[in-house]
């Protein structure tokens, strides 16, 4: 018996054919799998934009290591320097200044006793040019002295609320008024001669010099000692 062959040139050629459009075509899955990934990709952009531009919760905003300390303040050595120079000067000028309103009220207190001190004592006036002198240079080294203390440079150390420099400071504001008030009633007391009140104007006078003489005394102490 003879069999024919199934596997003709007539039978073969759509055999393949039918193959071939049952095999997948990749290139049209590649472009499929590129068109959904450019569209995850620009999915993340823009979600990445969204939560840049939402602003951070409050309740999670906190310092784990505090708050950061202010910077030291620069000292400046040129202005350190002269601050120290120009105290120095006030200080030695101080000193000088207490001895000055000593002999100024010395000398005053004579005068006053040489003018009113007994019932009726010859009034020589040997005291009233000198007493006159020593005030008025008193007075002059006191405003050259507050001068130098004010127009030094300011302390870079924050010092306590009370101080010796503060008791300095009181005192010699003090002075400041005595020696103003010694100014007025002096000068009032000299024009005065002949009048009945001039004795009690004198003794006013006389108190406000104890009086400044303390609050110098009080004032350079302070800071000398």
């Amino acid at each position: 018996m003879r069999f024919t062959s199934l596997w003709t040139p007539g039978a073969l050629l759509p055999a393949l054919a039918l193959l071939l459009l049952a095999v997948p075509r990749p290139a049209a899955a590649d472009l499929l799998l590129e068109q959904r990934l450019t569209l995850d990709l620009d999915q993340a952009h823009v979600t990445a934009l969204a939560l840049a531009a939402t602003p951070p919760d409050p309740s999670l905003d906190f310092d784990l290591l505090g708050q950061a300390k202010a910077p030291a303040q620069k000292i400046d050595d040129a202005a350190l320097k002269r601050r120290r120079t120009m105290l120095d000067l006030h200080q030695k000028i101080g000193l000088g200044l207490v001895a000055l309103q000593a002999a100024t009220t010395v000398v005053g207190q004579l005068n006053y006793s040489d003018k009113y001190g007994g019932t009726a004592p010859p009034v020589t006036g040997r005291y009233e040019l000198s007493h006159s002198v020593l005030a008025y240079t008193t007075l002059g080294v006191f405003a050259v002295n507050g001068a130098l203390a004010l127009l030094a440079p300011g302390s870079q150390v924050k010092k306590k609320e009370w101080d010796r420099t503060t008791l300095h400071k009181v005192g010699m504001a003090l002075a400041a008024a005595g020696m103003a008030a010694q100014g007025v009633v002096g000068i009032w007391a000299d024009r005065r001669e002949g009048y009945l009140d001039q004795k009690r104007l004198a003794t006013t006078h006389l108190v406000i010099g104890y009086a400044t003489l303390v609050a110098v005394g009080v004032g350079v102490g302070a800071i000398v000692f």
